[in-house]
């Protein structure tokens, strides 16, 4: 159920952009999305890198506000928790002018793409693991539409208000996930509608 729409965040700022090129930082900023708040050293133990290297991508995705601090989770004053910015992170490349702005654009959306299709198929060499009721709840499904781009941006659009109505389903207010005790897996989805000449 959504409770308040959620902030959304659009970066066009290249340098802000630059902040989630580097791999393991978006393996950090995936895993705080999918475990919730968390400190260098169960991240460490997560990526199997050294908690000194992760402690660094962690202070330069807060310092490109990707994510913060949670002091509040503390128990000591050496101890610094972390948990994303609440809300939605998007861009698009039309918004990096100059070559320098596009090419950050080009790899950030390069890597992207390439590590949704090692996630899928990481999820196919797995999926035997999984209970029947998992599996079968999975989906997979490409479509070919006839459309003009008018009608392609409209059904993105509604595409996006079905994914922002399930958004915060399984999570606190805060945005932070549920806690692992009951039903609920992280479950990645994704989708790609492009035109292309037959």
């Amino acid at each position: 159920m959504l409770t308040a729409m959620r902030p959304k965040r659009q970066i066009t700022d290249p340098e802000v952009l630059k902040g989630l090129t580097q791999p393991l930082r978006r393996k950090l900023y995936r895993l705080l999305g999918q475990l919730g708040p968390a400190t260098a050293g169960a991240l460490a133990k997560h990526t199997e890198t050294d908690p000194g290297l992760v402690s660094y991508h962690l202070r330069e995705l807060a310092r490109h506000g990707f994510i913060t601090e949670a002091p509040e989770l503390a128990r000591d004053r050496r101890e610094r928790w972390w948990r994303l910015v609440p809300g939605s992170t998007s861009w698009d490349t039309l918004d990096f002018q100059g070559p320098e702005g596009a090419a950050i654009a080009a790899t950030a959306k390069a890597q992207m793409v390439a590590d949704e299709f090692e996630r899928l198929s990481k999820w196919e060499q797995v999926r035997h693991a999984w209970t029947h009721e998992w599996s079968r709840a999975s989906v997979a499904s490409d479509s070919q539409f006839r459309l003009t781009a008018a009608e392609l941006t409209q059904l993105s659009a509604e595409l996006l208000t079905v994914l922002d109505r399930w958004a915060d389903v399984g999570k606190h207010p805060d945005g932070t996930p549920l806690a692992a005790d009951d039903d609920r897996e992280a479950v990645f989805l994704f989708f790609h509608a492009f035109p292309e000449k037959p």
